[in-house]
């Protein structure tokens, strides 16, 4: 007995992991160590797992911004690294052609908006977002990060900027609380 090899544990490799532990483990001898090296692998194996996801999993999910926040309307997605950002006044002006407004009526349209999209990564009660995509040029340039603050309390998700794109701290900055929807 204490000579057979154990084939890997196939149902981890579904999720990129592989157990071959498992295959070498010709050493232990009674059937009553090796199975409990069966039941603590798998255990050990989630709570590894847990540990490295904690951080963020609570954000993982699509917020929209709480109707209570005067004239404005907003969508927040996070992803495990991924997030994606658009925020807007609702009391921005109905352009029946773009083609023919001025640069006023554009500047209206377009100014109170907010939109970008990319990585992010959770420190303690800070997110570092890298953006990819952005309205604004100077917030997609290479090395170009915001840091906001947040906070979850039950399906409320409360952010506010701290530093922005340009590296300068933001002192007077909006709390936004979102809900989440899903």
């Amino acid at each position: 007995m204490g000579g057979r090899r154990l084939e890997p544990m196939n149902i981890w490799r579904p999720f990129g992991v592989t157990c071959d532990i498992l295959s070498t483990m010709t050493n232990v001898t009674s059937d009553f160590a090796r199975r409990a090296a069966l039941i603590a692998l798998p255990v050990l194996l989630m709570a590894g797992a847990n540990i490295s996801l904690g951080a963020d999993s609570l954000l993982v999910g699509a917020w929209q911004l709480d109707a209570g926040q005067a004239s404005q309307a907003g969508l927040y997605l996070f992803t495990p690294t991924r997030y994606s950002m658009l925020l807007a006044s609702t009391d921005r002006p109905d352009i029946a052609d773009p083609n023919k407004a001025t640069a006023d009526e554009l500047r209206a349209l377009w100014g109170p908006m907010l939109a970008n999209s990319g990585t992010y990564e959770v420190s303690g009660d800070l997110i570092t977002i890298h953006p990819l995509v952005a309205k604004f040029p100077v917030v997609m340039k290479p090395g170009a990060t915001e840091v906001y603050r947040f906070r979850i309390e039950g399906k409320t998700l409360t952010l506010r900027q701290v530093r922005n794109a340009r590296g300068v701290a933001v002192e007077q900055a909006t709390t936004f609380k979102f809900i989440r929807v899903e």
